[in-house]
């Protein structure tokens, strides 16, 4: 892929198995299934695991930050985790105490779709090692970052650039000075200490800037805003062609 050194994916919000479940097949390194804001139902998720081409990794961002939400994720086979608005290293030792088995964490033990529901109970358990992204999504969470970053289980810091904008006081003011240097920080840090950093953008052209700064990972578009953008496209052409 021409993209060798940036994994793309694709973000996941609202529940169209028949769809969501194609993408890896397109050639997707990765899923971004959306539990914080999107409507992703437990058949359509596992539609989509079960259905992933073996080079492409699924990942779920959590509801929020907890053992119940972490557990859930994991236990359907989730390659790793996304954690919303990290805040705190009190929250990234949570996201470790959940993720991992004992005697690194505190992870329960169970039958189910991520062990095969017990077929492979013990390869997945010796090895299965969870991908663990905090999101830096406020001033709060950016005053962290290099903590963060530097933390030996935390395998990457992923950017939320609007609710990051509007954190400070210019949301979805990409091109503001303050935004800039911000962000660049985080880059930066996830460089420093070889973390994988990760980022969104709604379109092909913030997506291509980032591919040529070599960012470990895009997320590139919505589900439900690229279909209504294509809808809208559609129209405006058969409108102006009539």
């Amino acid at each position: 892929m021409i993209h060798n050194k940036t994994k793309i994916g694709t973000l996941i919000s609202i529940d169209l198995p028949q769809i969501a479940s194609q993408l890896s097949s397109l050639g997707f390194d990765f899923i971004f299934i959306d539990l914080e804001h999107g409507h992703v139902s437990t058949t359509t998720i596992q539609s989509i695991i079960l259905s992933k081409q073996k080079e492409c990794q699924i990942f779920i961002r959590i509801s929020e930050i907890s053992e119940v939400a972490i557990k859930y994720a994991l236990d359907l086979g989730a390659d790793g985790i996304i954690a919303p608005r990290v805040e705190s290293m009190e929250e990234i030792q949570t996201l470790i105490d959940f993720s991992y088995y004992p005697p690194t964490g505190k992870r329960s033990v169970g039958f189910v779709a991520a062990n095969q529901y017990g077929h492979q109970f013990k390869h997945y358990n010796e090895n299965f090692k969870p991908i663990i992204l905090a999101q830096i999504e406020s001033k709060k969470g950016l005053e962290l970052v290099n903590e963060m970053a530097f933390h030996p289980l935390l395998d990457g810091l992923f950017v939320g650039p609007y609710d990051l904008s509007t954190s400070m006081g210019i949301p979805g003011q990409f091109d503001a000075p303050l935004f800039i240097e911000s962000y660049e920080s985080i880059r930066k840090s996830c460089k420093t200490h070889h973390k994988l950093f990760g980022t969104f953008c709604s379109g092909i052209e913030g997506a291509n800037k980032e591919i040529e700064k070599s960012a470990g990972m895009i997320a590139v578009g919505v589900d439900a805003n690229l279909f209504l953008n294509m809808y809208s496209e559609m129209l405006k052409s058969l409108f102006y062609s009539a």
